[in-house]
């Protein structure tokens, strides 16, 4: 965490703020619950501006603690929204917006200056999965996000280390035609079935070194 915002979070008074990033189409969309603030999110679009309401989208409602990871499942947000229209409703919760990169930072403003007190810290980076949409007193949709590499944790057969994939990316090379247990279900990142037989094998490959 930079310094300047470790100093910030340890006085007595100061002002708390969360910033949202969406990757949207038409371009980045930026909230706050801080008023409006100017930040460069290093995506080479230079600093754009978070707002707390935002006129075409709405408002940041709440962002909640990150839900870890269980099984075949890595770390998720529920990001809360508060549409400003039945249009903006539609559009976010659209089938097109999945995949969509979201990003949230914490951070804290200045009293004075009303600038960002050194760098946000950076808490999630990932993706929309899919949207929940709630009718009440008032609006909400509820935007359920997931990271990147969730998508590894999928069982989808073209990542599988198998015979069939791997001529799909270099056609005619049979090296894992006479391979035994590619058939077998082992998708990339998963944990081996004896973990412990996994690291003897690694061991007896790497030869010993002299004391």
């Amino acid at each position: 965490m930079d310094a300047n915002l470790i100093a910030a979070f340890q006085r007595h008074a100061f002002i708390k703020a969360t910033l949202v990033r969406l990757g949207m189409a038409g371009g980045a969309v930026g909230l706050t619950d801080g008023g409006f603030v100017v930040f460069d999110a290093g995506e080479g679009d230079g600093p754009e501006p978070y707002v707390s309401n935002h006129p075409v989208y709405g408002a940041l409602d709440t962002v909640p603690a990150i839900k870890d990871g269980a099984e075949a499942q890595t770390t998720r947000i529920d990001l809360s929204l508060l549409p400003a229209s039945d249009a903006a409703a539609a559009a976010l919760a659209s089938p097109t917006t999945q995949g969509t990169r979201v990003q949230w930072w914490e951070g804290a403003i200045d009293l004075d200056t009303g600038l960002l007190i050194g760098i946000p810290e950076l808490k999630f980076d990932g993706e929309i999965d899919k949207a929940r949409f709630q009718v009440s007193d008032s609006w909400n949709l509820t935007l359920e996000c997931g990271t990147q590499a969730e998508r590894q944790l999928e069982p989808n057969a073209d990542w599988r280390l198998n015979n069939a994939f791997h001529q799909l990316i270099w056609p005619g090379e049979l090296g894992l035609s006479y391979v035994d247990g590619v058939t077998r279900k082992k998708e990339w990142r998963s944990r081996p079935e004896n973990p412990g037989v996994f690291k003897r094998l690694l061991k007896s490959l790497v030869p010993l070194l002299p004391d």
